[in-house]
């Protein structure tokens, strides 16, 4: 039986990591296009070279695949890594080359506290309901992390222009890492755990179902090109007057997507979870191309409908990303790598046509990217677990 404790590090491992992913992907880009107006050109170069540091995660989870005895003091190490590379590349984000380096740092610790909890989930979710329990904690972690900068901002930031109020919100942020240190001494490695004769159908997945699933997760995060010209967009339509508000709309989609997650992780074990995923890409990027087109009020409704299918996507992906790991956290890496992948390009491509492609047709282009996702999923080759 899995501990309870462990449940809570996933949960806060989690949460840390989407605290910071936020930052980075929603409040930087305002704070960087709109108040800094840096060169949108340099950003994406820099923003390539510190994503590029992901890719270290496939390397760093062979070694957890075969080190089991390390993963703690790892966790611990990269738990207060990730905190001083924090502080520091929030110090630095008007010198964007030595910001660039310290969040090359940040990337890299942050991979390590992910690949350590990522194989305790991998070699722990022999199941389906297993993996839906996972699921669910891991990723109501993320909400959680996306909930709390966007309530942080909405309580300090009455003038979005004050310098002295995004320091003290890089402040709180990095205080609230601070427990994740801690949580980490909490983590169990050993523990007893009934396999069942499940593990042994899963090795029998095909390596061709493996590649198309490689290919759909990269297209199925297309909306990984709008990552940073969204929101300082969405600022200069709406006005910067009703920010607060902006705020709230943004924690109202984090909510959305999070009971998106909970539907998905109920009701997904019942049905054919490669349908699902066929059936959330197709609706989710019809939905992302038609709200481009839209006034800013019938944008904001399509976007919190999208939040319900992008939850039956992360659910039904991932549950399809652990059934197909055999049990090798390194196979897993490899699934998320074209996650990565889709960021390392997709980021500062977004950054770089945002200097002169309008922000409508960036969105378009995601819309396109995610009904693609659709293709490969099809060719799939998927057998429903009893």
């Amino acid at each position: 039986m899995i501990p309870k404790r462990n449940y809570f590090v996933y949960f806060y491992a989690y949460f840390v990591s989407n605290l910071i992913i936020i930052l980075i992907n929603v409040m930087l880009p305002i704070y960087f296009f709109n108040i800094l107006n840096v060169n949108r050109i340099e950003l994406a170069i820099i923003q390539f070279a510190a994503y590029s540091i992901l890719f270290t995660k496939p390397i760093i989870s062979i070694y957890f695949d075969k080190v089991k005895s390390t993963r703690k003091i790892f966790l611990i190490i990269s738990s207060i890594g990730t905190l001083i590379s924090f502080i520091l590349f929030t110090i630095y984000l008007n010198i964007l080359a030595v910001f660039g380096v310290f969040l090359s740092i940040n990337f890299f610790c942050t991979s390590v506290m992910d690949v350590v909890i990522d194989k305790m989930i991998v070699d722990y979710s022999p199941d389906e309901r297993t993996r839906d329990k996972n699921a669910k904690y891991t990723y109501l972690g993320r909400m959680s992390g996306a909930i709390f900068p966007a309530l942080i901002s909405y309580l300090i930031f009455t003038d979005l222009y004050s310098i002295p109020s995004w320091y003290l919100f890089f402040l709180i942020l990095s205080i609230s890492i601070i427990p994740m240190i801690f949580f980490s001494f909490l983590l169990k490695i050993s523990f007893s755990f009934k396999h069942t004769e499940e593990n042994v159908i899963d090795y029998k997945i095909d390596k061709k179902s493996i590649l198309l699933l490689c290919i759909c997760n990269f297209f199925a995060h297309g909306e990984q090109i709008y990552n940073y010209p969204l929101e300082p967009w969405i600022v200069d339509r709406w006005g910067d007057q009703y920010f607060s508000l902006l705020i709230i709309i943004f924690m109202i989609m984090i909510l959305l997507n999070a009971l998106g997650i909970v539907l998905a992780s109920k009701v997904s074990n019942k049905y054919n979870r490669k349908k699902l995923l066929e059936i959330s890409c197709l609706l989710y990027g019809l939905l992302m191309i038609i709200a481009s087109f839209t006034d800013i009020i019938t944008f904001f409704i399509i976007f919190g409908i999208m939040q319900i299918f992008a939850g039956f996507i992360v659910v039904n992906l991932f549950s399809l990303m652990v059934k197909y790991s055999h049990k090798k956290v390194w196979l897993f890496q490899l699934f998320t790598t074209f996650f990565l992948l889709a960021r390392v390009l997709l980021i500062p491509l977004g950054t770089y046509l945002s200097a002169f492609v309008p922000t409508e047709l960036i969105i378009v282009i995601a819309g396109i990217l995610v009904l693609i996702a659709i293709i490969p999923a099809v060719f799939i080759k998927y057998e429903t677990e009893q």
